[in-house]
């Protein structure tokens, strides 16, 4: 019997492994096969993968499935494998070559199992080729980036893209070409990567007239926009360069188009040898890299402007001065005499002391009579005019007239404007000129800067939604306005310690130290401000729409680069998504953000809608059970969902919705008190007592009515002298006090006697265990024992059982409330159930 049981168990288990595999076999994004000699089985997703047949698969080895490159390293693996060698293998990134040639990135893994009683080599294979792309595509726009940042002419920016997209991202050949419209022909200038003579052997037009004008770099060129080839092999419009192309394994090329002062000016090839490379995912990235080429070639235009500004300088007229040997000034040009501001006569009776103690610098005369004394070589220095803040450099030079006789020739020139061009051109490489703000580079130095000081904080990097479109519909203009009034926006935000950089064509990163923001609601706030942006230029309002990436520090990066990388890919996810989305590497950051956007939505909603409504929760006196009042406890009602401010009330209660709900309260209490004869109890936040204002309009509102205020008594502790203030003007009013909650905020009981307070709520969770915990029943009966000394009133809030009751009653609680005697209730059950509370 005991071994009928465990066949049936085993049976039982084999039948769940069943499952188990074939759930997996059949699994819509995993590969499986397994092979022996030769291939011997694969799942439909892998024939999907491959492009391969089974039956084209059965006749392969393994190892042909793999790049020529990957196999030889995997050979000896699969021959472990069949020789009956157990063990696991995981590659995390393992290239499979399909049929047509292109290039798939997976994830696989492999084992050693028993097929039909032969060793066989079992793989599962993960297909994260999209993925590749994309994070290519995005390591293609970093690389760019740092090149042109860092990069001062048109020639050095062209020269190091070529190379950096070769070397550092894996192109297999990047050209750039300049359009001779006169003749028609696109000439190509700069290239890098394996070109074996390509371009001596193809033709391209401008034309379209052609064939050799309607491939990817003409249509680029012509029609101004980012042009692709996914697959060379097939693409009609290729069929010109095709032979040629194929030779060198040119499979995916992209082109595009360059533009200067609004009109295309170059344009920019990138072949690679795996098919499908460039696809119309690729194309937002591709414009993306368009828009920061020609942000970089209009930086290099201004920089070129203050080059010549500064050569300029250099070349401007020098200072001299012959001296003898005692410093007696024998000749000074009128360069000179200009700037001591004495007449050159004048100068040639002094002494070079004299110029000096006037308002140069007197340890220069020491250092130039020491060198006179020497009488060897060159003096330099760098000589400071306090009088008239100018800097000269400075060189002396010590010429022997005769043998007894030396003279000294001064040769200085006015740095002056020159070191302010230096320091100016120092501003430029780390600042943007069209916004003001930071550069990438800029913001890299300053980051390091702070870094010491900063133990948290978050980057965000913010990209205007179809900025590439409002650039070509509108023009640079537009776009350039657009770009200084984010720029202004963000400063606006953030202008305390935010480092705000504009980092691509229309992109800008924020680094915030935690200081800046007090949680996640605090920041999603303040990015939200962001997500829509009003332009108004030559007489037009432009609505400008954003995407936000966010990575926190030091959870998703420990240096710029990697919070940068991290903001981006997340910015790429609220891309994809649609305009105005924020999007959070991290993802308990990103969950928390969606839940508190989700409470953003259904407060809005509530207040658009006036879904808002209250429930009344009745409380009785202690000693005869007999109505006493009614608590005010909001909710928000939609269709047949009810919210309780469990769900909602801290995030009103911090959000910018709080005045207009604290208008609709005041509004809606008011009316009520006009139905019911018991007082109404209403809550307010601490927020709303310290605002400025809102406690004079409430007192305006409930003069002479039946309004009780519940407070907490965190409010109390955080400015003592404010509430009591603010509550004697209450009681002015002969509106009651209640301290709400009492005992969760460590109010200290002194204060009770300082507060000018009329009732104090007993927290319910001092009610929950009153019947089972001595300390519990101790506290209740101190409170309700000193409050009555004090002359105050307490009730407890909460109680759910007899025992309870039974327990509050006998410590002398003045009034109970809670399901034991009565629930919120709607306006129209409460007034139904207690007709008598009615006017």
């Amino acid at each position: 019997m005991k071994r009928l049981e465990v066949q049936e168990l085993n049976l039982k288990e084999c039948a769940h492994l069943r499952d188990i595999a074939q759930a997996i076999l059949n699994a819509p994004a995993i590969g499986v096969l397994i092979y022996q000699e030769n291939i011997v089985y694969a799942n439909e997703f892998f024939l999907e993968l491959t492009g391969y047949s089974l039956e084209e698969l059965n006749n392969m080895n393994i190892l042909e499935i793999f790049p020529p490159e990957e196999r030889e390293p995997l050979k000896a693996v699969v021959e472990r494998r069949l020789k009956g060698e157990k063990f696991t293998r995981v590659y995390h990134e393992m290239k499979i070559l399909r049929k047509n040639g292109e290039i798939r990135h997976t994830l696989t893994f492999a084992n050693t199992i028993l097929y039909q009683e032969k060793p066989a080599g079992f793989v599962v294979f993960i297909d994260f080729t999209k993925q590749k792309r994309l994070e290519n595509i995005v390591l293609m726009l970093r690389e760019v980036n740092q090149t042109i940042t860092s990069s001062l002419t048109e020639e050095e920016v062209f020269e190091k893209i070529c190379r950096a997209l070769v070397e550092k991202i894996g192109l297999q050949f990047v050209w750039i070409g300049f359009p001779q419209w006169e003749t028609g022909f696109v000439k190509p200038k700069y290239y890098f990567g394996y070109e074996a003579g390509y371009l001596e052997r193809i033709k391209v037009l401008v034309t379209d007239d052609a064939p050799e004008g309607r491939g990817p770099v003409g249509t680029a060129l012509r029609e101004n926009r980012v042009t692709i080839i996914p697959e060379t092999r097939i693409d009609p419009n290729f069929s010109p360069w095709r032979e040629e192309a194929l030779k060198r394994q040119y499979l995916s090329v992209a082109a595009i188009p360059i533009c200067k002062e609004d009109k295309p000016y170059c344009v920019l090839a990138l072949y690679v040898k795996e098919p499908n490379f460039f696809t119309d995912e690729t194309l937002d990235l591709l414009k993306e890299l368009k828009g920061d080429i020609e942000f970089a070639l209009k930086r290099i235009e201004e920089i070129k402007n203050n080059i010549i500004i500064s050569q300029a300088l250099i070349k401007s007229p020098l200072l001299i001065m012959i001296l003898d040997e005692k410093g007696n000034i024998l000749y000074a040009n009128e360069t000179m005499s200009n700037l001591c501001e004495v007449p050159t006569e004048e100068i040639l009776r002094k002494n070079v002391k004299d110029l000096f103690i006037q308002g140069i610098d007197y340890d220069f005369y020491q250092r130039f009579l020491q060198f006179v004394s020497q009488g060897e070589g060159v003096f330099s220095d760098v000589l400071y005019c306090p009088v008239h803040e100018r800097f000269l450099e400075t060189k002396i030079y010590g010429i022997n007239v005769s043998e007894k006789e030396r003279r000294f020739l001064f040769i200085a020139r006015d740095i002056s404007r020159e070191k302010a061009l230096i320091e100016k051109l120092e501003q430029v490489t780390l600042n943007d000129p069209l916004t003001g703000l930071l550069n990438l580079e800029g913001l890299e130095k300053k980051f390091a800067q702070v870094l010491d000081k900063v133990f948290e904080g978050c980057l965000f990097v913010v990209d205007i939604f179809y900025f590439a479109y409002l650039n070509q519909i509108y023009g640079f203009k537009v776009g350039d306005e657009i770009l200084r009034k984010v720029g202004k926006f963000l400063k606006a935000i953030f202008p305390k310690n935010g480092l705000i950089a504009r980092i691509g064509a229309d992109s800008f990163a924020c680094f915030l130290p935690k200081e800046e923001y007090r949680d996640i609601q605090d920041l999603l706030e303040k990015l939200s401000q962001l997500k829509e942006i009003n332009v108004k230029y030559d007489n037009k309002i432009f609505n400008i729409s954003t995407n936000i990436g966010v990575s926190f520090y030091p959870k998703d990066g420990k240096n710029l680069k990697d919070l940068i990388e991290k903001a981006s890919l997340s910015l790429t996810e609220a891309k994809r998504i649609g305009a105005g989305e924020i999007k959070f590497f991290n993802p308990v950051m990103e969950l928390k953000a969606q839940e508190l956007v989700s409470l953003d939505h259904l407060l809005e909603k509530a207040l658009k809608e006036r879904l808002f409504v209250f429930y009344y929760q009745p409380y009785f006196r202690t000693k005869d059970l007999s109505l006493a009042g009614v608590e005010a406890l909001v909710r928000i009602k939609v269709d047949n969902m009810v919210y309780t401010p469990y769900q909602f009330i801290d995030y009103l209660e911090k959000s910018r919705f709080l005045p207009k709900f604290e208008e609709w309260m005041l509004e809606e209490i008011s009316q009520k008190t006009k139905k019911f004869k018991v007082p109404i109890s209403v809550n307010i936040s601490g927020r709303s007592f310290s605002r400025e204002g809102f406690i004079d309009k409430f007192l305006l509102q409930f003069k002479g009515k039946k309004v009780n205020i519940e407070i907490t008594e965190r409010v109390f502790i955080e400015d003592v002298e404010y509430a009591t203030n603010t509550i004697n003007k209450i009681k002015e009013k002969d509106i009651k006090i209640a301290i709400d909650d009492f005992g969760t905020g460590y109010c200290a009981l002194s204060y009770l006697r300082e507060l000018p307070v009329d009732l104090i709520k007993i927290d319910r969770s001092f009610i929950k265990d009153i019947a089972h915990n001595q300390k519990d029943r101790d506290l209740v009966e101190v409170i309700s024992f000193l409050a009555k000394r004090l002359c105050l009133e307490t009730l407890a809030e909460g109680v759910e059982t007899q025992e309870q009751f039974d327990i509050i009653k006998q410590v002398g609680c003045d009034y109970v409330q809670g399901f034991l005697f009565e629930i919120p209730l709607p306006e129209e059950e409460l007034l139904a159930k207690y007709p008598f509370i009615a006017v």
